[in-house]
């Protein structure tokens, strides 16, 4: 009976074994192998060497190139000495993408190199994330020849202000995609000859970190622009501050302009009627002396949009709340709103005087107004308006109010609008009751408010997504 189970399962494990031993990646083609190793950072890639020589030939030809610097490894002469190694050893292939990250090189002619040798293998993504501090003083001025690159369609910088520009009229002619990340207000003179120069650019982001002055003036022309993202963000000490964001734009085919930052910013273009959707968070921004004025200019330049988001602590400011006033949005027909203070009910109010056409409303209530807003009650009172917005009578057909939680404010806010929008079709209440009980309460409360809209359909879903 041993004999048996013995010779029994030496049969198996001859019958596995070639199972076992089979390498069936090396049989791969080297198309499907570069694709696979195409995902790894390239020091990954080129440790795959020790595997045989075929794979010496195999990481070489991967398109693209991800190397990133570490810290606790670090040593700038074997570093570039590894960048060399790798560009160098292509041989005649192209480059698809070639991203290059380090925090501590110190010498800036390596650059120069390395970009140029990926120019010639035909780069169409180039992504170059430098440390801002670690380099001497002397400028340096990127290679000509990456403006006269006719493969490089997206191009992502992130680089110290020492590092100049000096782009010409002709240049960048396949770039589409371009983001960069300015340190200064003086670096942003030097990188804003880029924004004037790309002619088939459609996407740009802007990232803007001030550490001094007081305006940001940003110049963009690109007949082809589609998509203008921009993010600024000051290192505030101390609560009060008035750093104000300029964006200047000859964008005659913008679809989309996108702020997110703690500063001021005002958008004015010569030709925006092709814009459609504007968001707007200013995170953490208070009124300046001269912040009702550039408000209204702010608006104005995307007064064309279909689709407006806006967050803005602003907006719920007692000092300015009454004072501001909004330019007329006669094409708006969506409108978000997050408010982050919790006295922002005029604004509201504000918002649907000035958008007659408005046909769906959503508006949250930021976690810190949640938590604050049973401190002082007479902050949060709702005054309905004098007469009846427009929009209401004639337009508004959806009302979504997030994060609702009974309060009296809220409750009269919704009474109103329920008792004054004629065609509304939905009025949908996100909320976080946790038990059946309450929302039923909720519910028949609800229900007894009087509804002017004979088909207005009163909801309570169960899943809610936040739409800011």
């Amino acid at each position: 009976m041993r004999k048996r189970e013995k010779s029994k399962m030496r049969s198996n494990s001859k019958f596995q074994s070639p199972a076992c031993t089979e390498d069936r990646i090396s049989g791969l083609p080297d198309e499907i192998l570069c694709h696979i190793l195409s995902f790894l950072p390239t020091v990954q890639a080129v440790r795959t060497t020790i595997l045989s020589h075929r794979w010496n030939h195999v990481w070489a030809s991967v398109p693209n190139i991800d190397l990133c610097d570490n810290l606790e490894e670090f040593d700038q002469e074997r570093f570039a000495g590894l960048v060399d190694h790798v560009l160098y050893s292509r041989g005649n292939s192209s480059i698809h993408r070639f991203r290059l990250h380090t925090k501590y090189m110190a010498e800036l002619p390596w650059l120069d190199d390395w970009i140029c040798t990926a120019i010639t293998h035909n780069v169409v993504e180039l992504d170059v994330d430098l440390a801002r501090d670690s380099f001497s003083s002397e400028p340096f001025e990127l290679p000509r020849s990456l403006y006269m690159c006719k493969t490089l369609v997206v191009l992502k910088l992130k680089l110290p202000s020492i590092i100049t520009f000096a782009p010409h009229s002709d240049c960048f002619p396949s770039l589409k995609f371009l983001h960069v990340n300015v340190a200064c207000p003086d670096a942003a003179d030097s990188m804003g000859k880029l924004f004037t120069c790309c002619p088939v650019l459609e996407d740009l982001t802007i990232e803007a970190e001030p550490d001094g002055g007081s305006v940001l003036n940003v110049n963009i022309s690109a007949p082809q622009l589609k998509r203008l993202r921009m993010n600024v963000f000051l290192c505030i000490i101390g609560e009060y501050y008035d750093y104000k964001t300029f964006i200047h734009a000859n964008t005659p085919n913008l679809e989309k302009f996108s702020f997110d930052g703690n500063v001021l910013a005002v958008f004015s273009s010569k030709n925006a009627k092709s814009l459609k959707i504007a968001k707007n968070n200013f995170e953490g921004l208070h009124a300046g002396s001269d912040a009702a004025e550039l408000l209204h200019r702010h608006f104005a330049g995307i007064g064309n949009v279909e689709y407006l988001g806006v967050s803005a602590p602003i907006f719920g400011d007692p000092r300015i709340v009454y004072r501001y006033r909004l330019p007329m949005l006669n094409n708006l027909k969506h409108l978000v709103l997050l408010f982050q203070s919790c006295c922002s009910w005029q604004s509201l109010i504000n918002f649907l005087n000035a958008s007659p056409n408005l046909e769906s409303l959503t508006f949250n209530k930021h976690v810190k107004c949640l938590i604050q807003h049973n401190k002082d009650e007479l902050v949060h009172e709702w005054t309905p308006p004098e007469s009846v917005p427009i929009c209401l009578l004639s337009h508004l057909k959806t009302v979504r109010m997030q994060r609702f939680r009974r309060q009296p404010d809220e409750m009269k806010v919704a009474e109103y609008l329920l008792k004054h929008s004629e065609v509304l079709d939905y009025m949908i209440f996100c909320t976080r009751a946790t038990y059946l009980r309450e929302e039923k309460k909720l519910w028949d409360e609800v229900q007894k408010f009087p509804r002017v809209s004979q088909t207005c359909k009163i909801m309570f879903p169960k899943v809610c997504t936040e739409n800011f």
